[in-house]
Formats: C-alpha cells, structure tokens, sequence
C-alpha cells in the first residue's frame, strides 16, 4: 500500500547547504585557532544548516541485525575506511626534510643538536650507552647524517599517518536516502536496509540518557555531527603530524623532552576535524555528514540513537525483509518503508502498513 504517493518527497530530498554555504562553514573551520574555542563552537554550528534526517546504508548481516535491533550505531577507525584517501593526511615531506637537514647546515646547528640530545637522553637509563654517545657529539652526529639518518627519519615520520588514522572515530552517514551509489556500495547492491534518523527528535538519541552512560567517552567528550566538505584542495596536516612525532617521543621517555622543544609543543584544536571533514571532490555525490569522537576510545565503541523509520532495498529477499522487519519491530522503529522505482523513474519509497 502507497501511502500519500510517495515517502515525505520535499522533505526528505532537501539539500541541507549550498555549495556557497559549504565553502564558507569550511573556511571558518579552517580560520580557528583554539584560543577560545566555546565562541568557535558557537561560530561553526552557526554556518551549519543540518538537514531533518540522516541516514545510514545497511548490507544484511548479523553484525548490521544485531546493531539494528539495538539501536547501536558504530564508531569506525580511520584507518578502516574502504577509502585509502579518506582522512589521508597530506604532508609536506620537503619542508620537514629541510626542517631535519638544517640540524646539521652548519657546526653551531650540530653543537645545538648534539646539547639538545644531552638533555634529552640524560636520565634515561633504558636508552643504550653507545647510541647515547653518538647523538650527543658533534662528530657521532656527522656520521649519522653521512649514513642517511634523514631517509630513515623520513620513513618514520611516514608511518606516523597510520598511528593518527588509529585514533580518529567517527561514524560516516548521508543527508540523502535515496543516493542510487551508497545503495549499491553499502547497502549490498540494493539488497540491504537504509536506517533514517530525525535531527529533530532528541528523544530517540540515548546518549547521556542512561546509567551506564557515566563512564562513556562519547558521553564525556561530546561528539557533534558536521558536514563533510568536497574539494581537490587538501588540507596541509605538516603540523599534526609533527606534533604527534613530538608526542610519541616524549611518551617512550616518560616524558622527559628537552624545554626548547616542549615550548614548541602547543596543542592543536581542530585538526582532527580539518583532517576528517574534507574529501576529494569526486566523492561529493555521497552527501556525506559524520559525527567525531572528541575522547579517545577503546573498540567497539558506539552511540545508541533509535531510528526514525528503515527503508528496504529494492531487491532485499523476503527473507531479510522479514529479518529486518523483525529487528526493526524489538528496536522500537515506528516507520518500515518498502523503496521502489516511482513513476519520475526514480528511487522512492513507500510506508509498509500493518507490519
């Protein structure tokens, strides 16, 4: 039964921002520089027009089953995304290479080097003797950059991408429920489920709500949702990954860095959503949105938001339409929509009643 001719049509196909409003919500983001960030927070949400739903493709499976019949929703690493590209950090190997070559353009850069090493390496009784002689004289210090410590520090550097894709969450959704490539790509050709969550209604988002929610990351450090901005410009995230080398070292010593280098070891707000808001401009179609962790969280880590409706695929079996159904029915999801090809030749989908 087709319910009104159709699923809410001006409603739900509403593009939430222009392209013009899109560039400058990015431009804003990119001009913070966390000295006061609750005014940037206010800044930002206000060039944010969110949409009323968002939605997220489903491939029939028990794990999606399960999470469907729970009203979980999933943070993913970064580093697990099916894109390579996504939430790549772009970096500016050269300015670093040059930045570790000036430590020896001259001898008072080596002298300042090999001090430096001195106060780094002097209360650290795990490090070995002979490494600890060579990086703290003037002549150990030449032998390393005559062996090609710079190749290898650059190599290391490198690997650093992975370790800061490890720690960003977030979960990946769309303003859209009808996108014909997320149905095909995520939701098993059409053989799937779409879940549709209201912006508007507070009530279905459980987080904070419960008991258990005391100890949540999500709960403590918040998470808000934004739009994912498209352009074959990248963002520059030389400085995010120099911090985290910086960081990193500081861990294996306990802590203990030289003061000319800690001074220099400011943090950096907002990084983390520069690097995981833009895409490349070929995957605007998406319509992406994606909500963040701001605390670090051990896997499996999720939100518990109660669809609005579900939308089943169009060539979903009767099998997993019942499956589906039923999951959806524990859940609490008042509205199950059946998509199908409209008389406009176009996705679309109506209300299944009496389920």
């Amino acid at each position: 039964m087709i319910i009104g001719g159709g699923f809410l049509e001006a409603e739900e196909r509403k593009t939430a921002m222009s392209h013009d409003e899109m560039q400058d919500y990015w431009k804003t983001l990119c001009s913070f520089t966390g000295e006061d960030i609750p005014n940037e927070v206010n800044q930002l949400m206000a060039k944010i027009r969110y949409p009323r739903f968002l939605y997220k493709y489903r491939a029939v499976n028990n794990n999606n089953l399960d999470a469907l019949r729970s009203n979980k929703l999933f943070f993913s690493k970064a580093s697990s995304y099916d894109d390579p590209f996504d939430t790549f950090l772009h970096i500016d190997v050269e300015k670093i290479r040059q930045e570790f070559d000036s430590n020896y353009s001259s001898p008072e850069a080596l002298a300042a080097l090999a001090n430096g090493m001195k106060e780094t390496f002097q209360n650290q009784p795990g490090v070995p003797q002979e490494f600890i002689q060579q990086v703290t004289t003037v002549e150990g210090l030449k032998q390393l950059f005559a062996n090609g410590i710079t190749k290898q520090f650059l190599s290391y550097v490198l690997t650093l991408r992975s370790k800061i894709q490890d720690e960003i969450l977030s979960i990946c959704l769309s303003e859209n429920g009808f996108n014909e490539s997320l149905w095909l790509k995520y939701a098993d050709m059409h053989k799937g489920f779409c879940l549709m969550y209201d912006l508007n209604d507070s009530d279905s988002f459980h987080c904070g709500k419960l008991s258990r929610c005391v100890n949540c990351g999500v709960y403590k450090g918040g998470t808000r949702i934004y739009p994912v901005y498209y352009s074959n410009e990248s963002h520059d995230a030389t400085d995010l990954l120099k911090l985290v080398m910086a960081q990193e070292v500081a861990q294996r010593l306990g802590g203990s860095l030289p003061e000319s280098i800690q001074k220099d070891l400011k943090p950096l707000p907002w990084e983390v959503e520069r690097n995981s808001l833009i895409k490349k401009e070929c995957h605007k179609y998406d319509e992406e949105w994606r909500m963040i962790a701001n605390a670090k969280m051990k896997l499996p880590a999720m939100i518990e938001w109660v669809p609005k409706g579900v939308i089943i695929g169009l060539r979903t079996s009767q099998v997993d339409k019942n499956l589906i159904i039923s999951m959806a029915k524990e859940a609490g999801v008042k509205n199950i929509y059946q998509s199908y090809i409209d008389e406009k030749n176009k996705l679309n989908a109506y209300l299944i009643d009496n389920v």
